[in-house]
């Protein structure tokens, strides 16, 4: 029901906007959104370096919070779904929660499980922060400076006035921007949504001034984008205009398409340009291992000053002209289509033309080398390849069957928090690196299940369903809220095929745009008839909320102060302190996150080290209690299997170092180390027992060479896959267990064997021992079938004249 707005004296008594405490939550939420990108966007990527920063921001983001909550009290009202959704948001972090019990990396999933409570309380805090013009007006403002604050800081190391680690990423050939994200793809999807929203005001600003910053940027914000060299992000772009086109009047969306190309054509203009002053720039600039340590460049110089100098000449051109299309041309356009805008269909006009010349001109440019070489030549390289069968596309879908290989062992809650990269590796198909799934939905199955996943969806579906219906039944209430739905649907549209959602400050951006986008509709999504009697239950939430906050900020208190006594620890370790004094901070440490398996690993470590030095075996006995620990709670950590195969080397267990070695293979099964150290275990092994139990012996040898005959199957596996498709990590029989095999073959007497496993071994450079040993045992088989290599017998013994009597002793042996 299409309700009138409240009467005035309601309305007013509602707008006014003189809250400490709101305007205390809208200062801090500036400061998360403005400050804390700045430390890697606050990635997650599962490893112990990243996570000081994330527990840092969720302390920060509770205390914030706290804040909010004390506002909400006073705001709060159960009859609208507002309420409804702000209660069921709370479900996300509760499905977390609950797979965490079930988790095979209980830190990670703790971590996980904090940080979605934090995005669900992002999503509380747009939802009642985002109820009057001023605040609104205010916490656009606060997403659309810190856009284009990354821009800038992109281009400022761009043309090299400063130098951050990662902000060019230098892969294949190109140097990509990153920006503050350390990652091009990512980057690129934020680019998207600060590009929609610079076009949105350059189309809807009513002064002039406004317009005319907007529309400056849109030349900055287009280079940036062209310069991460995302493909993928070239393909949401039309994705998400033709979405947001339908939302305009069809003046409007022609004018946001004018905008859009003539900032496009002026950025095009210059791009050649910009590639290649920002390329050389970053030659001087970038740090180059062993050779040179980064260096910025003066503003003044030559180079960054012309790079400056067109950019922001091409940037007052797009502004001006844009200025004159708003003043000459959106009028005549409103004047010419005002009767066919009044047609119902008159909003699908422009999108329908515009789908038909995205269609022409991705063929177009896909076809044409004359048109690709408008373009600067690594640009037009990866258009030219923008097809399924690329290595990026290729490498994700392979990503996304392991996924659902992985959740069909783990279907209904999922494996916790950090699952993917506990698991991927015991489900891949080929031995790539990767702790994130590259896209948002498969990550999410894996570490939440089909139930948690399903939960998910149908919130982000109710959120984008009560906007976008709202948007159209209420036309009175349009504005430019709407770039709350742009930021939305722009990272989460490329979320699907990346991992934008692991930076928390862009997850936390992404659940704060979905409140707003609420916020703005309080009184429409009002539910007639639902009102509770008592008062009294209307604190419950309010309540519940703040008590909620102050939980989950000591636990991230906890999480940090490990991490502050850990540092301390290592500080001591520095000043080379004795044990007993690093044991203290770091026992610290280990109370306060007992599921962190770094903490478990180093002092492991210190234990390994004090017996080497004092061979008191006590302290190895505590390092493996240490070690069985962190194993129950960490199962899947590779170096914690590493360290248990190293005590009971120390030990001299050895048939339970290679049973550790064993679970290291049934875990890693693409982790050729594994392979190689536990034939090596099996063929020592193999020589110990011999002498006094010859079956046990043969039994050794015989799992070796299992294991050698996986690899070498395995191998041929990979020479299956997509030649555009990178294999990963080395997997391949290495000299040195070509070696191993060929003398168990040779003590058994399969000297043909032997022969064919070392033929593709064999070296010129026999400086090398290792290459001496293999040629040696090539030579004595040989012998032994009746055949002989002079020449490669001759070179042996000149590289080594010891050798000549070596290998009379081996082939003596037979």
């Amino acid at each position: 029901m299409n309700r009138q707005p409240s009467p005035p004296r309601y309305q007013k008594k509602v707008e006014s906007d003189v809250s400490l405490i709101k305007w205390a939550g809208i200062i801090m939420a500036a400061i998360f959104f403005l400050a804390f990108p700045f430390q890697t966007a606050l990635f997650n990527g599962f490893d112990f370096s990243f996570e000081k920063k994330i527990t840092g921001a969720m302390l920060y983001g509770f205390f914030f919070f706290i804040v909010m909550s004390l506002h909400i009290f006073k705001v709060w009202r159960e009859n609208n779904w507002q309420a409804v959704l702000s209660v069921s948001v709370w479900l996300l972090p509760i499905f977390y929660f609950i797979s965490s019990f079930n988790a095979v990396s209980v830190n990670d999933a703790q971590i996980l499980t904090v940080i979605s409570f934090g995005l669900a309380g992002f999503f509380v805090f747009g939802v009642y922060f985002n109820d009057t013009p001023s605040s609104r007006k205010t916490l656009e403002g606060i997403l659309v400076l810190s856009g284009y604050i990354l821009v800038i800081f992109g281009l400022i190391n761009l043309f090299g006035q400063i130098y951050t680690p990662d902000a060019l990423w230098f892969t294949m050939g190109n140097y990509r921007l990153t920006s503050v994200f350390q990652y091009p793809n990512t980057y690129a999807a934020v680019l998207i949504a600060v590009l929609l929203v610079a076009l949105y005001y350059t189309a809807h600003a009513v002064r002039y001034p406004w317009r005319f910053i907007h529309a400056f940027m849109l030349v900055p914000v287009l280079v940036s984008f062209m310069l991460t060299f995302s493909r993928a992000a070239i393909v949401i772009v039309p994705v998400v205009i033709l979405i947001l086109l339908p939302f305009f009047k069809l003046a409007k969306q022609l004018s946001y398409l004018v905008y859009l190309m003539l900032s496009t054509l002026v950025t095009f203009i210059i791009l050649n340009q910009m590639e290649s002053i920002s390329t050389t720039i970053a030659q001087q600039v970038q740090p180059v291992e062993g050779v040179k340590a980064a260096q910025s460049i003066s503003l003044w110089s030559a180079l960054p000053l012309k790079g400056w100098g067109v950019l922001l000449a091409a940037s007052l051109v797009t502004a001006l002209l844009s200025l004159a299309v708003a003043k000459w041309i959106e009028p005549w356009l409103e004047r010419k289509l005002q009767k066919v805008s009044a047609m119902k269909s008159s909003a699908f006009l422009a999108p329908a033309a515009l789908l038909i010349i995205v269609i022409v001109g991705a063929a177009i440019v896909l076809s044409s080398s004359a048109v690709r070489g408008l373009l600067p030549a690594n640009i037009a390289d990866r258009l030219e390849n923008l097809n399924f069968r690329q290595h990026s596309v290729l490498e994700r879908e392979t990503f996304y069957r392991n996924g659902l290989k992985i959740a069909a062992d783990h279907p209904l809650v999922g494996a916790g928090g950090g699952a993917w990269k506990a698991l991927y590796q015991q489900y891949q198909t080929n031995p790539y690196t990767s702790n994130q799934a590259h896209s948002y939905p498969i990550q999410m199955l894996v570490e939440v299940g089909w139930l948690g996943l399903l939960v998910h969806a149908a919130f982000f579906a109710a959120v984008f369903f009560f906007y976008i219906r709202s948007y159209f039944r209420y036309p009175e209430k349009r504005g430019s809220h709407i770039i709350f739905f742009i930021f939305s649907i722009s990272i989460l549209l490329h979320s699907f095929i990346d991992f934008d959602m692991s930076y928390i400050s862009i997850s936390s951006l992404v659940f704060f745009c979905l409140g707003c986008m609420i916020g703005v509709y309080g009184r429409e999504l009002k539910i007639e008839g639902l009102q509770f009697k008592r008062n009294a239950l209307r604190l419950i939430f309010p309540s519940a909320l703040t008590l909620l906050s102050i939980l989950m900020m000591v636990v991230s208190y906890r999480q940090y102060a490990s991490h502050v006594q850990f540092d301390k620890a290592l500080a001591y370790a520095a000043e080379k302190r004795p044990l007993q004094e690093l044991l203290v901070p770091l026992e610290k440490a280990i109370s306060f996150a007992p599921a962190n398996p770094h903490y478990s690993l180093v002092e492991a470590d210190w234990m390994s080290q004090a017996f080497a030095q004092t061979g008191n075996a006590a302290y190895l006995d505590n390092g493996k209690k240490i070690l069985d620990k962190a194993k129950l709670m960490s199962p899947y950590e590779r170096q914690i299997i590493l360290a248990e195969y190293r005590y009971y080397k120390d030990t001299q267990n050895y048939e339970n170092a290679i049973a550790s070695l064993e679970e290291g293979i049934s875990k890693f099964p693409w982790d050729i180390d594994f392979y190689e150290t536990t034939i090596q275990e099996y063929y020592d092994a193999g020589n110990r027992e011999k002498p006094s139990n010859p079956d046990q012996s043969a039994a050794k040898w015989n799992r070796a060479t299992e294991l050698y005959n996986i690899i070498v199957e395995r191998t041929e596996q990979l020479k299956a896959l997509p030649p555009e498709q990178l294999q990963g990590r080395r997997f391949d029989v290495s000299p040195a267990v070509r070696l191993i095999i060929a003398q168990i073959q040779y003590a058994n007497k399969d000297f043909s064997s032997a022969i064919e496993t070392l033929n593709p071994a064999i070296s010129d450079n026999l400086q090398e021992q290792s290459n001496r040993v293999i040629v040696r045992y090539y030579l004595a088989a040989l012998h032994a079938t009746g055949k002989n290599d002079e020449d490669l017998q001759t070179k042996l013994i000149a590289a080594d004249i010891q050798e000549k009597g070596l290998l009379e002793a081996l082939e003596k042996e037979n």
